[in-house]
């Protein structure tokens, strides 16, 4: 799933375009420079950063009562703390964004994000589920495009991870969209593979599976995408442990902790250390 951040971000840039800067208030482009710098943190992987930067612009958007400002800040607070799957702050910035939307009924772009919010919030902690109930009626009002193949992406891969529960149907939708689109960008042709790769581990394919997981691990390199890094090298190591292949296993663990240290991401390496401990 595509973040959420540089999308609001680019909301707040064009509506400060819009101002006049010389009639504003310094503590606006103080602010407003805060949330590009957590923004270009974000962009780099530097999640700790980020989220300093977007606490003290969510501080001083709520020192003048800005609520527009504070709404953004806290979303993409709330972002930079799911990248490092830091739950529970997680789940307090988005319990406070559904109950201020409860209370002062936004627009339907504000609430799809905090739905958007939930349904990534519940996919990393593991609750396919719940987070395939969300997207679902998202997916039925979106009309075709970039963002409705975004759902569909998501959608796809919850149905496969949760298995033979599923009725995958947005599985075989979002096949049948790769065909149709005549410029489909190359991530959801990994997405497709590590669909294909969950599938394949569930059919004890485990060499098919970890073709795929390398090709998309490849793919993934070439984007400097380090968490999409760290995630298929743990997926591989799955797989290597249910081939009994317990040394390659460990490598692949090995070099996703390099990665996950380097995020920052206390949840993964506690995870990864712990299986490495056990083996």
């Amino acid at each position: 799933m595509n973040s959420l951040l540089i999308f609001v971000f680019s909301l707040l840039l064009l509506a400060c375009a819009n101002n006049n800067p010389g009639s504003r208030p310094v503590m606006y482009s103080k602010a407003e420079r805060l949330m590009s710098n957590g923004v270009m943190n974000y962009k780099q992987d530097n999640f700790t950063s980020a989220q300093q930067n977007f606490e003290r612009a969510l501080t001083l958007y709520q020192s003048v009562d800005n609520s527009e400002g504070v709404s953004l800040a806290r979303i993409n607070l709330l972002e930079s703390h799911l990248a490092i799957n830091e739950f529970s702050v997680a789940e307090q910035q988005l319990a406070i964004l559904k109950k201020k939307n409860l209370n002062a009924g936004n627009d339907d772009l504000f609430n799809e994000r905090i739905v958007l919010l939930e349904v990534k919030l519940l996919f990393k902690k593991q609750q396919y589920l719940e987070s395939l109930a969300l997207i679902e009626p998202l997916i039925l009002i979106k009309q075709p495009g970039s963002e409705h193949i975004e759902l569909l992406a998501t959608a796809a891969r919850l149905e496969a991870l949760i298995g033979e529960e599923a009725e995958v149907q947005w599985n075989k939708l979002f096949r049948k969209t790769l065909l149709q689109e005549n410029n489909i960008q190359a991530k959801y042709q990994v997405i497709l593979k590590r669909i294909d790769a969950i599938i394949a581990i569930q059919n004890q394919q485990y060499q098919t599976a970890l073709e795929l997981l390398q090709d998309a691990s490849d793919y993934y390199k070439e984007q400097a995408n380090r968490r999409a890094i760290a995630n298929c090298l743990e997926e591989m190591a799955d797989v290597e442990f249910k081939l009994n292949n317990q040394e390659q296993a460990l490598r692949y663990l090995e070099r996703a902790l390099s990665i996950r240290v380097w995020l920052k991401d206390q949840h993964h390496i506690n995870k990864i250390q712990k299986r490495m401990i056990a083996k």
